[in-house]
């Protein structure tokens, strides 16, 4: 059995369980690192607003003392079709589907070193920071180009051979269509109905800011035979809203603890992760051996979601933890009120608050503390909440209607009735106070009232409405962007726009696991035998394997329990492999079995004929040639504790005199239970028996060893 991780440590899960004959992925996530590279692309029109784009997005009135040029410039950037500043190839793939010679085969394109270099229609490339030379308008078709991903390292997975896929929460689907749509994969996937519906609007923004544009599709420059896992450097576009659907259809949901049981021997079950409404951690069951997956999770009890569950540790033999939070984080509590006070502190000087986030998560537990924390400062009815995503209306309305995958506290405001998150009461009973937009266009522009509070875009920074309103606000220093996503570089993400005044507030909260809580986690079950946690977890590598963890006690293996770490692109054994496989007894087999009583337990001996079938064992009535051979293996088996005084009586009437018995406690006592050793002679052979705890040794002529016998048997019954 053995575990490899298809993406570094910090990104979104990808991992590949190998157990026996079977492969599970865990997670499918796709690598975020990468947009950093990339040029920044201006806001974005979609089909719902192309025909309302006519008004350009305004502020305040000091927003607007710019010239009448610059004001015509920027809304030409605003107004930009979805052409994409970047255009890489791999080698494998046809530059055209559609172009080919005489003999059949594709024209291949030419290889880009760079993946932020940009090619324009007439071949120049774009700058680094995204500006691009002006087009005709006549060449817009061929100047359109694309992001491109890479994507986990499939390159070592038979991916026809996986056979489930489990998905823990939102974060870890985004390289799912690629897997779906793209290769030969014939498993099955499960996730629960909140991450299949967040992870669709997630896979949808991600289209909407990254994709294409409108009139094209990836599938045009790619070829869908080939698989994506032979490209393990190569570079894809982004899969379409087609895509989208066609993935989606193939994931089966669950509810937290449904057994999902498959091949015969595999079983599923989703635990509750505490991080996102859905979020779960997942119990693997193969055999006797169960493997506990614990994905991003939060022991933080004050959030909306349903509250952590820790009993798929109890019986679990090994635990995969992925997915920690670094040290140095900020924690949801101490880092929530600094969020507060440089909102606040904004607002009161009439400025504008930009926090790029996705439109999910704990975000909603933000927003109530944001709203609590300026209504104390008096700051009510002083400003406007919009969220702008292209899934915002969706993800805001959906989330309200899931009380029951909710911690207990937001699950009894269903019965007042109320609804369970603040953004429901504001969108609703406060007219004004809250809005959502599909994007910068149209309706956001009208309804803008100053100062606003923004929530939305691609925490990138290279996408999305985010860039635009940059551009409006972000020369000015009474404005503030503040970054709450902990997975972002804020470095990174603010380098397009290092010379704008805006102020900037990086608190990244952070409620998954530290490594110090996982460590109390697993000291509140039994431990398991091993433990595997991402290299960054790790202090030191010891000698024996085993590894020291950053945690303030610096955990470090036990002889019970083994701590090692695993990282990208790098097989780890898990040393597990049951002695002891589950067997079903067939039930006319089962009516044959009389239990026999031998004191406070019951026993009976059991023969018949093992059938194996698809990964099932069952145990049936022999054949009648079947009976003939057990016959012959037919043991006599023995029960009980081996007694002195009977067994010195057994041999005195066989005839030993002059008896040695000796205690000590020899090298394996056990419990303080001696030794014992009775020395003796019988036919002038010496002998010696030595009877422990859990075994009795006899060492003595082969001649003699047929006469101890017996009195070494009536010491036990037999069955």
């Amino acid at each position: 059995m053995r575990l490899t991780s298809l993406l570094p440590d910090g990104e979104p899960n990808c991992l590949v369980l190998k157990v026996r004959q079977m492969l599970i992925m865990l997670d499918c996530g796709l690598g975020q690192e990468q947009l950093y590279a990339m040029p920044v692309r201006e806001g974005g029109l979609t089909e719902d607003n192309k025909d309302n784009n006519a008004t350009p997005i305004t502020g305040s009135t000091a927003d607007n003392t710019t010239t009448g040029s610059k004001r015509k410039h920027a809304e030409i950037d605003i107004r930009q079709d979805w052409a994409s500043f970047l255009k890489a190839s791999s080698t494998q793939f046809p530059s055209k589907k559609t172009a080919r010679g005489s003999n059949g085969q594709p024209s291949q394109s030419s290889k880009i070193p760079s993946s932020v270099t940009g090619i324009t229609s007439s071949g120049s490339t774009s700058a680094a920071d995204g500006t691009t030379p002006t087009t005709n308008t006549t060449s817009k078709s061929t100047s359109t180009l694309e992001y491109m991903f890479k994507l986990p390292d499939f390159s070592g997975v038979d991916l026809k051979a996986i056979d489930v896929v489990v998905i823990s929460n939102y974060n870890h689907i985004l390289a799912l269509p690629y897997l779906t749509e793209y290769t030969d994969f014939q498993g099955r996937i499960f996730a629960t109905e909140p991450t299949i519906e967040f992870g669709r609007q997630l896979m949808i923004e991600f289209v909407t800011f990254f994709g294409t544009s409108v009139t094209s599709s990836p599938h045009e420059i790619i070829d869908r035979k080939e698989l994506v896992a032979r490209a393990g450097a190569g570079l894809y576009p982004a899969f379409t809203h087609a895509d989208i659907k066609a993935c989606i259809d193939k994931i089966q949901p669950v509810r937290f603890r449904e057994h999902i049981s498959l091949f015969g021997s595999l079983k599923l079950t989703a635990h509750s992760a505490g991080y996102c409404l859905g979020s779960s951690n997942w119990l693997i069951q193969i055999g006797t051996e169960n493997i506990a997956y614990v994905s991003s999770s939060s022991t933080q009890g004050n959030l909306h979601p349903d509250l952590f569950d820790g009993t798929l540790l109890e019986n679990a033999s090994t635990v995969v933890a992925t997915d920690l939070c670094p040290r140095g984080s900020f924690t949801y509590n101490t880092g929530v009120n600094l969020v507060c006070q440089s909102i606040a502190s904004t607002i009161a000087r009439k400025g504008n608050v930009l926090i790029p986030s996705t439109i999910s998560g704990f975000l909603f537990d933000l927003l109530e503390d944001v709203h609590l924390h300026l209504s104390r400062m008096g700051l009510d009815g002083q400003f406007q909440y919009s969220f702008i995503s292209p899934v915002a209306d969706t993800a805001l309305q959906y989330s309200n209607i899931l009380a029951e995958w909710m911690a207990p506290r937001k699950q009894e405001m269903v019965y007042i009735p109320e609804a369970p998150l603040l953004h429901g009461i504001l969108l609703e009973k406060e007219k004004g106070v809250a809005k959502h937009y599909k994007s910068v266009h149209g309706a956001f522009s009208s309804d803008l009232k100053l100062p606003c509070i923004v929530f939305g875009g691609h925490p990138s920074l290279r996408s999305g409405p985010m860039v635009n309103l940059l551009h409006m606000w972000g020369n000015k220093a009474t404005n503030t962007i503040v970054f709450i996503e902990p997975r972002m570089d804020v470095v990174a993400a603010m380098e397009p726009y290092e010379n704008l005044a805006i102020a900037q507030q990086a608190v990244q909260l952070d409620i998954r696991l530290s490594v110090d809580q996982l460590v109390e986690v697993m000291n509140k079950y039994r431990h398991p035998r091993h433990i595997l946690v991402p290299m960054r977890a790790i202090a030191s590598t010891l000698p024996d394997g085993s590894v020291e963890l950053v945690d303030a006690k610096r955990t470090t293996s036990t002889s019970s329990t083994r701590w090692s770490s695993y990282k990208v692109g790098e097989s780890v054994q898990l040393g597990m492999g049951s002695l002891y496989e589950s067997v079903l007894l067939s039930e006319e087999l089962a009516k044959g079995i009389l239990p026999q009583a031998f004191g406070n337990v019951s026993f009976a001996p059991i023969a018949g004929s093992l059938s194996i079938y698809n990964n099932q064992m069952q145990l049936k009535p022999a054949s009648v040639q079947g009976r003939q051979l057990l016959s012959l293996y037919t043991q006599r088996l023995l029960l009980g504790v081996m007694n002195l005084p009977h067994l010195l009586a057994g041999l005195t009437a066989i005839g030993v005199t002059n008896m040695e018995v000796s205690e000590s406690e020899g090298k394996e006592k056990e419990a303080g239970v001696p030794e014992i050793k009775v020395e003796f002679e019988l036919q002038n052979q010496a002998a010696t028996i030595i009877l422990r705890e859990k075994e009795t040794i006899v060492k003595c002529d082969e001649t003699i060893r047929s006469l101890l016998r017996e009195p070494i048997l009536k010491c036990f019954q037999s069955f």
